[in-house]
């Protein structure tokens, strides 16, 4: 104990073989042994610890209760670890598991709903995020997920054609995070699909409101608006009441609501008519110009080194934050209180 407790855990594990030994039917040895090994990513002999140590106690006492906790808790770490090597096929395994045992912590159905989602598996991973949501109803990482494999069920539609049905895949999850620009501009595309202009152009709107570098944007802007260039389309009198809404949600909403997992995937489209092609080369030069005035920013921004310790959970998995820029508020909100 007093090894682990200064922090040698190598050298206390090497030495609580000796005390399992000469006392095989103490459980609480075992026990801790495992715990040292599981702190140490020994996981596989953590959990043979934990399931000899069930063994030895009745159900009633807390020694099989702290054993059964440690337990599920091992199933756990194994399968994050998993999870960030990309075995997720494993790190669902490892979850069953400890589900199976641990019925009432949203994590593990959370983490599961990953590992799912990850693999293709969509309809278990929604049912996991759901089962994790009536745990904790108000749970934003987890509200944020569901929203994310609704609009993964909206690529799936896009990409079959069925432009209905992938707006309704979009809508669903614009209702669960009204803040994710690549959303705004899936829909658009399913809307323009289907000829909706208005909406289309609507959805186009508070994309670039809330995110003006996705370059789908920029492609989808040269079809609805041709001929425009970017700052006759954000000016225009009828911007005006999208942009307000935009303004009003983005003050209104909670700021954790802006680190959500993002998916990778995005729409395939068709080629841009020719009589296109121009008026987006032009755009894109202008996002590239304001892309390297940000990068530059970025380079020689003071230092953010903090001289404290920092936290970091053992569940973050790839996260993508989608952020609005700056400059482009400020752009929005000239625009909206012109000067007579």
């Amino acid at each position: 104990v007093n090894l682990a407790l200064s922090g040698n855990l190598p050298e206390a594990i090497n030495k609580i073989p000796v005390s399992i030994d000469t006392n095989p039917t103490v459980a609480e040895y075992t026990v801790f042994r495992g715990t040292l090994l599981r702190q140490q990513g020994q996981f596989d002999e953590a959990i043979d610890d934990f399931m000899k140590a069930l063994t030895k106690v009745n159900e009633d006492s807390k020694t099989y209760q702290d054993a059964l906790r440690q337990l599920v808790l091992t199933y756990n770490d194994f399968a994050v670890e998993c999870y960030s090597k990309g075995y997720y096929e494993e790190a669902i395994s490892l979850l069953d598991q400890a589900i199976k045992r641990e019925r009432n912590e949203k994590g593990f159905y959370t983490n599961r709903g990953d590992s799912f989602r990850m693999v293709g598996y969509l309809s278990f991973a929604l049912a996991d995020y759901q089962q994790a949501l009536e745990l904790d109803p108000h749970d934003w990482v987890i509200i944020s997920r569901i929203s994310l494999v609704h609009h993964q069920y909206g690529i799936k539609e896009y990409t079959n054609k069925r432009y209905a049905e992938a707006e309704k895949c979009f809508t669903t999850a614009i209702t669960c995070n009204a803040k994710i620009a690549q959303y705004y501009i899936s829909r658009a595309w399913s809307r323009f699909m289907q000829k909706h202009l208005p909406a289309a152009r609507a959805d186009l709107l508070r994309a670039m409101y809330l995110d003006s570098s996705i370059e789908e944007g920029v492609m989808l802007a040269a079809r609805l608006y041709p001929n425009q260039n970017i700052d006759s389309i954000l000016s225009a009198k009828s911007s005006e009441k999208i942009l307000k809404q935009m303004r009003e949600l983005v003050a209104g909403e909670s700021s954790v609501q802006d680190q959500v997992v993002l998916s990778s995937n995005t729409l395939a489209h068709e080629p841009l008519a020719q009589e296109n092609i121009a008026q987006y080369n032009g755009w894109m030069e202008q996002y590239k110009a304001t892309n390297n005035e940000v990068k530059t920013l970025l380079e020689t921004r003071p230092s953010l080194t903090q001289q404290v310790p920092k936290i970091i959970s053992h569940q973050k998995v790839n996260q993508r934050e989608n952020t609005t820029c700056a400059w482009m508020k400020k752009y929005f909100d000239s625009k909206a209180n012109p000067v007579s």
